[in-house]
């Protein structure tokens, strides 16, 4: 016969024609005895409850009559060790202790995960935080928008500048072709007639002005 605690309790009661007993002191006995290992309380198959039966009892029964002769718990289950043929541990099945340590492992996990995922989620803000102000700094430090008048205005100047360097450059360039020899600047037309070599002088001038146009420019420009 099987009692589940509430009514366990009662026959035990009855047993000892005692009133005075308490569902909890009970449990705590019989806790204790599996923390201790010394004897095991059996389970329901389909909820896996605690049920007592009459081994249970006579248990009980003992301790209740030796705690009211003032034992200590430790020395009442030295002596049941002795006084009954207690119930062994069942010996637990490894693939349900292997499924057993694959949940925990799979909880773990999940856990870990979380936790990681809150931490990415909490250094990803950061970083988009300082992000955004490193951004709104740099926009702070950039010149306003210039307007279309301004731009043409530039664009201008631009244009100004470079006719300006390359006029320089090409009376330059004219200047040091004339101080050249004549073997150099002169081409024979016919048997006796000389004039200017206007091919070769204008590829002097386009050599000096590619030559020295950006750096020039850059100067004219302040840049």
């Amino acid at each position: 016969m099987y009692w589940k605690i509430s009514n366990f309790v009662e026959e035990i009661k009855q047993t000892l024609q005692e009133e005075k007993l308490h569902i909890n002191t009970v449990t705590g006995w019989f806790k204790k005895l599996e923390e201790e290992e010394i004897h095991y309380i059996s389970r329901t198959a389909e909820t896996d409850e605690k049920v007592y039966d009459e081994l249970d009892l006579q248990i009980a029964v003992f301790i209740k009559k030796k705690r009211n002769q003032k034992w200590s718990l430790s020395a009442i289950f030295n002596e049941i060790k002795s006084e009954f043929e207690l119930r062994s541990f069942p010996v637990e099945d490894e693939e349900t202790t292997n499924v057993a340590h694959i949940k925990d492992i799979d909880f773990l996990n999940s856990k870990h995960l979380k936790e990681l995922k809150g931490a990415f989620e909490e250094v990803a803000a950061s970083q988009l935080g300082e992000m955004k102000s490193q951004y709104e700094e740099i926009l702070s430090k950039l010149p306003n928008p210039r307007s279309k008048e301004e731009e043409r205005e530039e664009r201008f100047k631009e244009m100004i500048a470079r006719r300006r360097v390359e006029y320089q450059l090409e009376k330059e360039a004219l200047i040091m072709w004339s101080t050249k020899p004549e073997e150099e600047r002169l081409k024979k037309v016919g048997l006796f007639r000389k004039e200017e070599n206007h091919e070769e002088r204008n590829r002097f001038i386009k050599d000096h002005i590619d030559k020295n146009f950006e750096v020039r420019l850059r100067n004219e420009l302040g840049l």
